[in-house]
């Protein structure tokens, strides 16, 4: 028996049904889709980061290094102001490049930093930003490969996927 045998037999009540369902599942998987894709799930925590980078990085094959534009947003969702602080100016922004199976790729490289710890207020609902470029070693990455920046900002984690292609 196929599925079109298996339609034909179907009774018109049975095929409404199967449309209803079909419906449903569609309006779950976009209303899921489109929540994940806007800023409602960053709202829920008490301070949450955002990553703005593009999808994916065009990258020409004599290039050794590429530029990778990041923006960094980090919004406090709470009612107080919140006291933000780090051991040093060199912790305010931290990074590091992994695959999706979680294998290391790139990180920032180490810097001399004083140690001053760095403190900062944000109000309630107002946001800090950040936009830095991060020099993308292109022998370390693969076209089609999907790695994931991952940013420690002001003490907050974030993530962000990106792809690579080679001209």
């Amino acid at each position: 028996m196929n599925l079109r045998d298996l339609w034909r037999n179907l009774d018109d009540a049975s095929r409404q049904a199967f449309f209803r369902t079909v419906m449903w599942i569609t309006l779950i998987v976009g209303t899921v889709y489109t929540l994940g894709q806007s800023d409602f799930v960053e709202d829920l925590t008490p301070l949450a980061v955002r990553i703005e980078l593009p999808e994916q990085i065009m990258v020409p094959k004599s290039n050794r290094t590429v530029s990778l534009p990041v923006s960094v947003r980090l919004k406090n969702n709470t009612q107080e102001t919140a006291l933000l602080e780090v051991p040093s100016p060199c912790n305010i922004v931290r990074w590091f490049i992994i695959t999706k199976d979680g294998e290391f790729v790139q990180a920032a490289s180490e810097e001399v930093c004083t140690q001053i710890v760095m403190k900062a207020n944000l109000p309630a609902g107002q946001f800090s930003l950040d936009d830095f470029v991060i020099p993308l070693d292109t022998q370390r990455y693969e076209a089609g490969v999907h790695y994931r920046l991952m940013v420690r900002y002001w003490g907050e984690d974030g993530s962000k996927d990106f792809e690579v292609q080679f001209e």
